[in-house]
């Protein structure tokens, strides 16, 4: 699958570098492109490094850490400020404003209808397809997973598990333990802590796929480590370690991988959808932010006999890149979602050669979340190529950093050099423009005081009283994260 040649102002040595790169690139892609290997993509909620020791994480990671140094590692992998665009950007393969989504609640985290995912493509292309944790781009149904290209659908509603917006809600006093789910169109009862349950369904149902020798594509996604942070009950009432149960889930599914004699032909992705608050190699700045601390997240990557090592990758590559890549290792012959410098390519000829020659490309990031995006173009964006990247928090405010010595973006170098300020700002205000038409969901009209699906298919299954006795029972009523507390949040024990 070939990406259509796009123009970009480089010097006559970088043109030739680039000539060089797409032949080299193009030979080594030969060995894994239609292989049509299973695909077992990981990606927990707002932790970032945090969630790995050997990165520098506080809780303990053995079976991430093991992970870590057997894998490939992207040492300059990005993502989006925050949980809605990543999610909408790795389902399409383009920058989230590209899907309409801005927000992640104001019905501004709905992916667009006329968008194509990442699974609609490898369901086409043969593939299975399951989500199990978090969607958190759309709750009416039109908009959910089950609608959007996935066969299996075991997830929570909105964007955690009890959040409770006017226009973006879970079940009703849903818990992290004991969770009301979403499951193939029923709200249903389920017993355990939700990551355990997410795991375990997704073992289940991959066990399905094996036996009727379908490749698949397993999505899972807990909540976990997003706030309120809820641990897990255990069986003799105390609580746990919501990472520690992490990490031994990551372990449990990579020993089934191994038991079931599936990891010779599984691709195994470990990534995290935006940067935290804490553990972020001492990035600058964390989740909403433009910074790297926001955008830059671990991404590790294990195929037995094919990715594996403990190798370090330091390309610039990101989310938007996992749709061309699993394309052609799907053999699918659908075409790219984008063809400009900013859009998703495929990232196979480094996952055989992590040095492999690569094409320049831009990086560009937003918070979002504005009010207004006519007076937001410029509001805590930046832009990045290999070396330089462009950070404007408000207009006629530049900030540029040098990546290559000064990763922690601590030296403002914008006045020596506004050449190059002036150079990466043309092409984020081409992106600008090239944008617009898509972001429809910034032009809704006629929008409900309030909108909650998942609330109406909890009183659909399980009745009118007991939804009136849920609403009753609830703790978080709106407001930031979740909610102003009524009293004192308890877990469900079991």
């Amino acid at each position: 699958m070939k990406r259509p040649a796009v123009t970009v102002a480089l010097s006559v040595s970088c043109a030739w570098i680039s000539i060089v790169s797409m032949s080299k690139q193009a030979m080594a892609e030969e060995s894994l492109k239609g292989t049509r290997p299973n695909i077992v993509l990981i990606m927990p909620d707002d932790i970032s490094y945090g969630s790995i020791h050997a990165y520098g994480g506080s809780a303990p990671s053995p079976n991430i850490d093991a992970l870590y140094r057997k894998g490939l590692r992207f040492e300059d992998f990005h993502v989006s400020p925050t949980c809605s665009p990543t999610r909408a950007a790795l389902m399409t393969g383009r920058h989230e404003c590209y899907a309409g989504v801005t927000h992640t609640i104001k019905m501004r985290d709905c992916l667009s209808l006329k968008s194509r995912t990442v699974a609609d493509m490898l369901k086409d292309a043969g593939y299975t397809t399951g989500i199990f944790g978090k969607w958190h781009l759309g709750d009416e149904e039109a908009y959910r997973p089950d609608r959007r290209g996935f066969d299996e659908v075991y997830i929570h509603g909105a964007g955690g598990i009890g959040q409770n917006y006017p226009h973006s809600a879970d079940f009703p006093n849903n818990d992290y333990n004991n969770p009301v789910l979403y499951h193939n169109g029923k709200a249903i009862e389920t017993n355990g802590f939700c990551t355990d349950l997410f795991f375990d369904k997704a073992i289940r149902w991959v066990k399905q796929q094996q036996r009727a020798k379908h490749p698949f594509f397993c999505y899972i996604t807990p909540n976990v480590n997003h706030g309120p942070h809820i641990p897990p009950i255990l069986p003799d009432g105390t609580t746990g370690d919501s990472m520690v149960n992490l990490d031994d889930n990551v372990g449990k599914m990579m020993k089934f991988l191994d038991d079931a004699a599936l990891s010779e032909s599984t691709l195994f992705i470990y990534l995290t959808d935006n940067g935290s608050s804490s553990g972020n190699k001492a990035l600058r700045g964390g989740k909403g932010s433009a910074y790297e601390g926001g955008t830059r997240v671990p991404c590790i990557m294990y195929w037995k006999g094919q990715i594996e090592g403990g190798i370090e990758c330091h390309r610039l590559t990101g989310h938007i890149d996992f749709y061309a890549t699993f394309a052609e290792l799907a053999g699918s012959d659908a075409p790219i979602p984008g063809d400009k410098p900013w859009d998703g390519r495929s990232i196979l000829s480094l996952m055989e050669n992590s040095k492999a020659e690569w094409e320049p490309r831009y990086w560009i990031s937003h918070k979002t979340r504005w009010a207004d995006a006519a007076t937001a173009k410029y509001s805590q964006c930046a832009i990045r190529d290999f070396r330089y990247k462009l950070v404007m928090l408000k207009a006629n405010v530049h900030e540029l950093y040098d990546l290559e010595n000064d990763v922690h973006e601590k030296n403002n170098i914008a006045d020596r050099h506004p050449e190059i300020v002036k150079a990466l700002k043309s092409t984020y205000d081409a992106w600008w423009d090239d944008v617009q038409p898509y972001m429809v969901n910034d032009h809704l009209t006629d929008i409900p005081e309030t909108l909650k699906p998942y609330h109406e298919l909890y009183r659909r299954d399980f009745g009118q009283q007991r939804y009136e006795e849920a609403m009753r029972q609830m703790t978080w009523s709106g407001g930031k994260p979740y909610g102003v507390p009524k009293k004192n949040r308890r877990s469900r024990r079991q």
